[in-house]
This record gives C-alpha cells, structure tokens and sequence, in this order.
C-alpha cells in the first residue's frame, strides 16, 4: 500500500473511534420525584479514553503523512499502544457498566441509584473491534515504504552547479552571496 491510503485508513480509523465515542453505550432507568427517568451514556462519558485515543490516533494519521522513517516507527508503536487503550476502555465498560450510569443518574436525581440492569448497546463491542483494527494498521505502518524527509529537494550528487542548463543569473548570484558567506572567493571557478 501507498502511503496516501495508510494515511487515509488511519484517519479514517480516527474519524470512526470518534463516531463511536459519541453513541450511547448504555442505558438505565433512574427513579425520580415525579417518575422514572431513562439515563444513557455515551462512550465518551463512559469512558474519556475512547476520545482521547481517537484524537491521538487522528493525530498519528497527521505525523504519519509528515515524517520520515523514524517517525513512522514511533507512529506504528503508537497505534498499538492506542488500539489497546481503546479496547480496554470498552471491555472496562463493559465488565461493570453500572458505575458509569450512576454517575449520569446523580446528575438527572441527585441520587447514585438505578433501577434494574443497565442495558448495553452494541457499540462497546464495536469499539472492541476498532481498537483491534488501530492495532493491526501498525502492520501497515511498518510496510509502507519511506522517504527521507528533506532529501527530496536536494541535489543528487551528479548535478552540480555549472552543468545545470536551467541556472539563471539570479540563482549564480545567490550562489555567489553564499560563497562569500562561507568565506570563499566567489570568482574562483570551483567554489560551488
């Protein structure tokens, strides 16, 4: 794969841990004064890290598209870390969703009480299944091929100065300002 479409997928993973931050993970009922009440969180109240890990594997996608080969190393080793952030988050919830909801509770009541047992939605499960696929896009990382940063501008050690058909005056003049800056005489035939 290009590194366009790693990018792109690791991205796009970000995007989706976003989505799902955001989707109600569980419900409950909550006794009130007048009636009971329905509670529900959101990934992102259940669990902060699913939004911080989603915001951070956006910003790996960022540095991915910028860096070179160390970068890409240190990005790959980030998904991983942050793959497993955000599968344990969701298995966090999922093992005792209970807490989460009380807290969501004592802010509709006042009181830290539920009725019943939560209900779970789907989309912990599904954030179980992106943090595995953040994981895997490390794979990727590895293999797409680099370029070193900065060599791509620069001039290959065949072309030198006079033989280039395309130098004009300006850029003979910028050469020669930049021999004097070095403390060479820019009359001299090989001064660079």
């Amino acid at each position: 794969m290009s590194r366009g479409r790693v990018v792109l997928a690791v991205l796009v993973l970000g995007v989706l841990g976003f989505a799902l931050s955001a989707l109600t993970w569980g419900s409950t009922e909550v006794p009130t004064v007048l009636a009971q009440r329905t509670v529900t969180v959101s990934g992102g109240d259940a669990s902060p890290v699913t939004t911080a890990a989603s915001l951070a594997v956006l910003a790996t996608g960022l540095a991915l598209a910028l860096g070179g080969r160390w970068v890409t190393r240190v990005c790959a080793g980030a998904l991983v870390v942050l793959g497993g952030a955000l599968g344990a988050a969701a298995i966090g919830f999922l093992r005792d969703p209970r807490p989460r909801l009380e807290t969501a509770a004592a802010q509709v009541s006042g009181v830290r009480e539920t009725l019943g047992t939560p209900e779970v939605t789907a989309w912990p499960y599904l954030t179980i299944a992106l943090g595995a696929l953040v994981a895997a896009a490390a794979v990727l990382v590895v293999r797409i091929p680099t370029v070193q940063a900065g060599r791509r501008f620069e001039r290959t050690a065949g072309q030198d100065a006079a033989g280039d058909p395309e130098r004009d005056e300006r850029v003979r003049a910028m050469d020669d300002w930049d021999a004097l800056g070095r403390g060479e005489d820019p009359t001299a035939r090989d001064h660079g």
